[in-house]
């Protein structure tokens, strides 16, 4: 697929995702983009590794909502009644919190497709077809530059210092761990003159140039996009009427 054809796949998933209240989709998105990337080679440690960090952030914020002040003892699944506080988790809060969490993780799952399928010269082309401002698009070729160089860095002077039993004792790990945090902002602040002084020798006038070669959507993917949008509101509406029935 060429890089608009992955946008607009893209954009499929994540109206999907948001717009949509039937978890059952929210869960078949989440079996299939996940299958995609088993498929193209994406061990399932590494797959872990990138969804840990959303992972969190979504669980905590779904077991606050599924958490309830003064709930009622009698509908509730179970409570915890303190001296004037009775905590307790009721069944309508308990399917809130799954259906925002499928909500959310589909969602993450969509924009991780099109970060990791698209490569940086891709998404800046994008934005370009898209009319985003110049100075959006190279604030985040930048940013998205210097996470990479700054996460690489972090890297290897924490392999260093556990090469070098910086972490072997509580004392230690706190010094080294401050180490390491001044010799990334340190680091930074010498990659981003450097950059610029780069860019400045080899004729930079404001805005970054990428290798492309400019192609149009393809019929066939077209007509694969469309398909995969029908399925997706198809699966939509069938779950939904079979919801109504059921209720």
């Amino acid at each position: 697929m060429q890089g608009m054809e992955k946008f607009i796949l893209f954009m499929l998933l994540l109206n999907a995702a948001l717009l949509s209240d039937q978890t059952g989709l929210h869960i078949f998105l989440l079996a299939s983009i996940v299958l995609c990337f088993l498929i193209y080679g994406m061990s399932l440690l590494k797959m872990m590794r990138l969804l840990m960090l959303p992972f969190g952030f979504i669980l905590l914020g779904s077991i606050s909502i599924a958490l309830s002040l003064h709930a009622n003892p009698e509908i509730s699944l179970f409570c915890w009644e303190g001296t004037s506080i009775c905590i307790g988790v009721e069944e309508e809060g308990l399917q809130n919190a799954i259906a925002l969490f499928c909500k959310a993780m589909a969602a993450v799952m969509a924009l991780n497709y099109l970060i990791l399928s698209c490569p940086l010269s891709e998404i800046n082309d994008i934005g370009r077809k898209l009319r985003i401002p110049l100075i959006l698009r190279e604030l985040f070729v930048l940013t998205y530059r210097y996470i990479a160089l700054l996460f690489g860095f972090t890297t290897q002077v924490h392999i260093a210092q556990r090469n070098r039993l910086g972490y072997a004792s509580k004392r230690k790990s706190i010094a080294s761990i401050s180490m390491l945090f001044s010799s990334v902002f340190v680091k930074s602040l010498q990659y981003s003159q450097r950059n610029f002084e780069a860019l400045q020798s080899r004729g930079y006038t404001g805005e970054f140039y990428f290798n492309e070669q400019s192609k149009p959507v393809r019929l066939n993917q077209l007509i694969v996009l469309i398909l995969v949008g029908v399925g997706l509101l198809t699966i939509h509406f069938i779950l939904n009427s079979s919801f109504i029935i059921h209720n």
